[in-house]
């Protein structure tokens, strides 16, 4: 399952990035989806198994996220539903 993380701005996305790179978490930086209306309008997409160490990381580097979305369906029936807080 792929995830992705909001950020409050970009700056906080932009942190995050570099944590979670120098501690060897596969990160990518995309555009926040459309349906996504909480954020600075780029996210990080990360994978299922890395998703637990990475919120870690982030909360160790002293970065807040603003939300941890889950992508379901494939092609144009992809959405994307709020990860239950943990």
């Amino acid at each position: 399952m792929e995830y992705i993380i909001t950020f409050a701005n970009t700056n906080n996305a932009i942190k995050a990035e570099s944590c979670l790179l120098n501690n060897e978490i596969q990160v990518s930086v995309l555009p926040l989806p459309p349906s996504i209306k909480a954020g600075c309008g780029i996210c990080l997409r990360l994978k299922e198994d890395d998703l637990r160490l990475a919120t870690q990381l982030l909360e160790s580097c002293g970065i807040k996220n603003n939300g941890i979305y889950f992508k379901k369906g494939r092609g144009r029936e992809v959405s994307f539903q709020a990860f239950p807080e943990q």
